[in-house]
């Protein structure tokens, strides 16, 4: 028995030798083939890398720049409360503020105007809709603003980008808004760039041929896919990553930026005034105040600020499959969360409906950076831009569970009001601490000198905002709390919103492809669903059409 054991054994090996023998041949031709269409990979974007110097010789033109274009002055509307609001705001404060002992006299007589009150004001809330019910106004509209289109798929190289195994550099760590990356890098990635001439910026570029090179955009686009990085967030890491290793401001700093920036598949060109060198962008965007050149019947930016009348040289030469910078953010970005203080939020129609939460320092700082832009030729489009840019993970995660119990239970209409009422309100009459207050109303123009849309965030952080900023919020509470269609609505220096209910609401209403959507005014405070605020609806619209959040 133990013989035939020892047999059968030694059949099974030899049987399965061969087998052995032909899985290591076949992993053996899957690496050469592997390492061959590397080669070829890289052998391509040499030969694109070095006939793109060689057209940097030749390729200079002297540009002027463009002025930059201004956003648009509004005129001022002043927000408004209903009459109701006010006291009901008066009765909140002095149970918030309450304190000491109650003579039972004065509390039963205190108790029986309260119960007349509220008597009072349900016979006016009912008369109010029964009001708004005989005076539903389908009100005109001048303009329908399609939203951007759907951004296109982030640019890719030219080639596939393989990392380089043989002598890689060290990881040099850099942190672009609080949020740490790390790319391979070294002494043998330093340039340089004797002088500005078309010769003398191609001989630079040829160093791009090397191995590390390779490496560094191999990482550099390792990062942007782990974050999420937007075109915008990516433009800003590689300023990081250039600014800490070759210095701010530097001429080599930029020609690397503006390597590593056009092999990741973006459109751009270098340009320079004799002294220092830039990397003008396109765009798919109009972009506000930059300046920018015609190259090619296409608009470059500029994102560094200079003399209006700057006149460059521009090098005209370009890589196949080039695609212009998307200021769409379609995905959540992954920044590090840096909390801030926390600020509480709470509905003078509802106490009970109040929230705490703490934004991202971190995200607020990237939206710092972000320029106001437009599409299509109309400077409406910005505002969608803002709507349709994703909540931060961080506010939702604090934000919405806490909101979907508290709305948990209510018809469509009931959820669109409480959160109406929420983003209206303004706890802190007194602006004495604007942490605690409630999207405090102030004009762009006093606190920013300008016109400037938030973001979703931005109206969490800063202690003041305007309509557009608390219309843009409410568009993306709506959308993702109640899943319904969400527009804006743009009336002469003023934004409000409109909602697609799933029942018949009462109030002004406009109508896009036989569709009702009612207005919500998150300005008008106090108002209810389908309260237009008076001296707007008579002006005529225009309607900002915006997409499904989820």
């Amino acid at each position: 028995m133990k013989k035939l054991i020892i047999i059968t054994q030694l059949l099974m090996l030899a049987l399965a030798l061969p087998v052995q023998a032909q899985n290591k041949n076949f992993r053996k031709d899957f690496e050469d083939f592997k390492n061959k269409a590397r080669k070829e990979y890289s052998d391509f974007r040499k030969k694109a890398l070095a006939e793109y110097a060689q057209f940097v010789r030749e390729a200079w033109e002297e540009f002027g720049a463009e002025p930059p274009v201004d956003i648009p002055k509004e005129e001022k509307v002043e927000p408004m409360v209903t009459p109701e609001f006010e006291e009901e705001t008066a009765s909140w404060f002095s149970k918030l503020f309450g304190f000491g002992k109650k003579d039972p006299q004065e509390e039963a007589a205190k108790k029986a105007k309260k119960e007349a009150r509220e008597a009072e004001k349900r016979a006016k809330k009912e008369a109010k809709r029964k009001m708004r019910e005989k005076t539903n106004d389908n009100l005109a509209i001048q303009q329908v603003v399609k939203a951007p289109a759907p951004a296109p798929k982030q640019p890719q190289p030219l080639s596939e980008v393989v990392p380089v195994p043989e002598k890689a550099n060290d990881y040099m760590a850099f942190e672009v808004f609080g949020t740490p990356c790390k790319v391979r890098i070294g002494n043998n990635c330093h340039v340089r760039l004797t002088g500005l001439s078309g010769d003398e910026v191609a001989d630079a570029i040829t160093e791009f041929t090397k191995p590390q090179f390779d490496n560094l955009l191999y990482d550099c686009l390792q990062e942007r896919k782990k974050h999420q990085f937007s075109d915008w967030a990516y433009y800003q890491m590689l300023l990081a990553l250039t600014d800490k290793f070759y210095g701010k401001h530097t001429n080599e700093g930029t020609l690397v930026m503006g390597f590593l920036y056009s092999q990741s598949g973006y459109k751009m060109r270098f340009a320079h005034d004799n002294s220092k060198l830039y990397i003008i962008v396109a765009s798919q965007y109009n972009i506000f105040k930059k300046s920018f050149f015609y190259v090619d019947n296409e608009c470059y930016y500029l994102l560094e600020n200079v003399a209006d009348d700057s006149k460059m040289s521009v090098c005209k030469a370009k890589f196949p499959k080039e695609s212009p910078l998307s200021l769409q953010i379609t995905a959540v970005q992954d920044f590090n969360y840096n909390p801030v203080s926390e600020r509480t939020i709470t509905s003078p129609k509802n106490p009970d409906f109040s929230f705490t939460i703490k934004p991202n320092k971190n995200y607020i700082d990237f939206f710092d950076t972000y320029p106001s832009s437009y599409t299509d030729n109309n400077f409406m489009t910005r505002w969608a831009m803002y709507a349709n840019t994703p909540l931060d993970k961080n506010i939702t995660s604090q934000l919405y569970p806490q909101m979907e119990q508290k709305l948990s239970g209510m018809s469509p209409l009931e959820k669109v009001q409480q959160l109406d009422w929420w983003v209206q309100g303004t706890i802190d009459i007194r602006r004495e601490n604007p942490n605690q207050g409630c999207f405090l109303y102030a004009y762009d123009d006093d606190v920013w000198g300008g016109d400037r849309a938030f973001f979703g965030e931005e109206t969490f952080f800063y202690p003041y905002c305007d309509c557009e900023d608390r219309s843009i919020l409410l568009s993306h509470l709506v959308r993702d709390l109640v899943n319904l269609d969400v527009v804006l609505v743009y009336y002469p220096g003023h934004l409000a919103m409109a909602v697609h209910f799933p029942e018949e609401v009462p109030g002004d209403f406009i109508t896009l492809d036989g569709r009702k959507f009612t207005i919500v005014d998150p300005t008008y405070v106090g108002s209810d669903v389908g309260e237009s605020m008076p001296g707007c609806k008579e002006k005529g619209s225009t309607v900002i059409l915006l997409e499904r959040n989820s």
